[in-house]
């Protein structure tokens, strides 16, 4: 059986199967070049010039930082002659953080060291609001890029020819379109990559600021985070333009290449 098929026995007809599903990705990678791109490159021009992305002040972008307060410094009230007036939990914390010393006299005190109360939050310290808009935006449309560029790399890839010596001048153009489409599905990916960076590193930053209440720095950079990621995502959202606009172009231009890239219609598997 095995050496039946390396005879090429059953390799002389195309399977039925396999025919079919070429017709039907022929058949929907030009409706999406024809279609589908035009209408995209037309949403992302909408979507530059809506009140979204068409920002001028930044601050508007900035986080609310009233959702992480810094409460007052710890300190108890213990008279000689009176109970402390701290409650249960900061009791415990103060006991926690207590040092025994001794003075010139030789006489034993307990000091207390360290740390202030932890941060107060007033709820679930939420994302910032105008960059969720922007991510929720973009996500989808990044998705839908891959989609398509993976669906003219098999259109390309099932429209090459077997090798031949010589009247190869189609194929090339075939291989040079092929790594255009290859190109702009691994930059689409690495967008999405950037989203999942965006909120892990935001996260640290956050953290930092219930940790350190106090350090207005943090919370400075948190705002200088949210426009920088900002402003990416707006890029991102022309770079995704620009990859319907080119790909459409570069297959507008050599779509008689890409379906025939010889003179003669070659059927034979790649």
């Amino acid at each position: 059986s095995h050496r039946k098929i390396m005879d090429g026995k059953d390799l002389k007809e195309e399977s039925p199967v396999v025919k079919e599903f070429k017709e039907e990705v022929y058949k929907d990678a030009e409706h999406r070049v024809l279609e589908v791109f035009p209408q995209k490159i037309l949403k992302f021009k909408k979507i530059l010039e809506g009140s979204l992305f068409n920002v001028e002040d930044l601050s508007t972008v900035h986080w609310d930082h009233s959702v992480c307060q810094a409460p007052p410094p710890l300190s108890p009230t213990t008279t000689h002659n009176g109970p402390s007036t701290c409650t249960l939990a900061e009791e415990e914390i103060l006991s926690m953080n207590k040092k025994r010393k001794v003075n010139d006299s030789g006489a034993i005190f307990e000091v207390t060291v360290g740390p202030k109360l932890p941060p107060k939050f007033s709820g679930i310290v939420p994302c910032n609001a105008k960059v969720i808009t922007a991510i929720d935006t973009v996500k989808p449309e990044i998705l839908g890029v891959m989609d398509n560029c993976n669906v003219l790399k098999i259109w390309i890839q099932l429209s090459i020819p077997k090798i031949e010596d010589g009247n190869n001048f189609g194929v090339s153009i075939q291989e040079d379109v092929l790594a255009e489409v290859t190109k702009a599905e691994a930059d689409a990916g690495s967008y999405l990559e950037q989203i999942c960076r965006y909120f892990s590193n935001r996260a640290k930053l956050v953290s930092k600021v219930a940790k350190y209440p106090y350090l207005d720095d943090y919370r400075r950079s948190i705002n200088e985070f949210d426009e920088k990621a900002f402003l990416s995502f707006k890029l991102i959202c022309r770079e995704l333009r620009n990859i319907y606009i080119v790909l459409y172009d570069v297959v507008a231009k050599n779509y008689e290449k890409l379906k025939k890239p010889r003179s003669e219609n070659s059927t034979a598997l790649y």
